[in-house]
């Protein structure tokens, strides 16, 4: 056991950070200013990793009882990936805007971060807004059939009964498949499900392919401010929270149309979310890339319904981006990208360095990559400065949130 320690902050993936004997502890469930004790579980390198065993003075950041918890065998544990179950939503938020700021300041090297606006858009539910959920089917050690996310020890089930992300509707449908036997024969031959609902085509359950349980539909429809009703394929990538959603696609717009561009370029279009609601403000050229066949087929039918010009072609980012951005034209134009958890690889980053877009968005919802993405853009060798950024509570009760910035072209003397 060690000594009585005090949490100095809260870390990315929710961590309460300590130190003792000149080494960092990591503790997961702690708060900033809290004293606790904790036990040492795993030593590494350069820090060690500890389990909490009681607060001794809470902070007032501390919930009375943690609201994001699953019964398991009898005791309470909380939801896998639920890592502030234990805070208020505020502190919760308020602890990622610091994080984001430590990203900016130490991994992406940015001068004078602490007068840098960070704006933030807060979810209005902390819980059940959730749109999609991913099941796993496994046993108990009594062959019990269970079906639940994964736990932290990333092999064994922890069975769900209901999600506390969820929507209601969700929720609502989860149990009555639990009572179906032949949903249990169903999800027992596949060992995994997955719940998508939206307000127009209700509970969709299927194995995450085109095997369904029930009602069959490839094709969802969405929506989105200024665009309105979109067509999204069953497994076509769509925020999961749309309230969250619609406020980053109406931030992204507002950008936009100020910065009006003759011509903008959408990297990692996806389904056209960005491209088709700033092509139909009247921005007069748009272009996305984005490498899934079925998005992109998505993307222009979609532009086709609505008669927007935006056109979206099925091509891999990285080996397109230099010849795309070449071609475009000077200080009117703009650039969005919206890449996976793994960033912009070096060409695509070079590419931008290199090209006139003028006004550059960049859609993150991995700080640490992004950060490690400016720090080329906006460093010795690259060609922007960051003007603003915003956080987006896209993942409450999570370690997660999205992230936009926005930089323009640096102009040399």
């Amino acid at each position: 056991m060690l000594p009585p320690l005090l949490i100095e902050s809260v870390a990315y993936l929710g961590s309460g950070v300590a130190r003792h004997d000149g080494c960092v502890h990591f503790i997961p469930g702690t708060c900033p200013g809290e004293l606790v004790e904790a036990k040492v579980t795993k030593i590494r390198k350069t820090f060690r990793e500890a389990e909490l065993v009681s607060v001794l003075k809470p902070s007032a950041d501390r919930l009375a009882a943690p609201d994001c918890l699953v019964d398991a065998g009898g005791s309470s544990i909380p939801v896998p990936g639920c890592v502030y179950g234990h805070v208020t939503h505020n502190a919760e938020l308020g602890y990622k805007l610091e994080q984001l700021a430590s990203f900016l300041k130490r991994q992406a090297k940015l001068e004078n971060v602490e007068k840098l606006p960070i704006g933030k858009f807060a979810s209005s539910k902390p819980l059940n807004y959730r749109n999609r959920i991913k099941l796993h089917y496994g046993t108990g050690k009594g062959g019990e059939q269970l079906l639940g996310y994964i736990g932290e020890d990333n092999f064994s089930v922890v069975d769900m009964a209901q999600c506390p992300l969820a929507v209601p509707e969700i929720n609502e449908k989860l149990a009555s498949l639990r009572e179906d036997e032949e949903f249990w024969k169903w999800v027992s031959s596949r060992g995994v499900v997955s719940l998508r609902w939206t307000g127009t085509d209700g509970v969709v359950v299927s194995s995450g392919s085109s095997e369904f349980f029930g009602t069959e539909k490839l094709s969802l429809t969405e929506k989105i401010p200024v665009f309105g009703s979109l067509k999204v394929p069953l497994n076509g990538f769509f925020q999961v929270n749309p309230e969250v959603g619609a406020a980053l696609v109406s931030h992204i717009t507002d950008t936009v149309t100020r910065c009006a561009p003759d011509e903008l370029i959408d990297f990692y279009c996806g389904v056209g979310v960005y491209g088709l609601s700033v092509s139909k403000m009247g921005v007069p050229k748009v272009s996305g890339f984005d490498s899934g066949r079925d998005v992109i087929r998505a993307a222009n039918s979609n532009a086709g319904m609505k008669k927007v010009r935006a056109s979206f072609y099925c091509k891999h980012v990285g080996k397109i981006a230099r010849r795309v951005l070449k071609n475009i034209s000077g200080r009117k134009s703009m650039a969005i990208v919206n890449p996976p958890r793994s960033g912009l690889d070096r060409g695509t980053l070079d590419a931008l360095i290199a090209s006139p877009v003028e006004n550059l968005l960049y859609v993150s919802c991995a700080p640490d990559t992004l950060s490690r993405d400016l720090a080329v853009l906006c460093g010795a060798g690259g060609s922007y400065h960051v003007i603003s950024a915003d956080i987006f509570d896209m993942f409450p009760r999570t370690a997660y949130f999205e992230t936009v910035i926005h930089m323009v072209k640096t102009r040399t003397k």
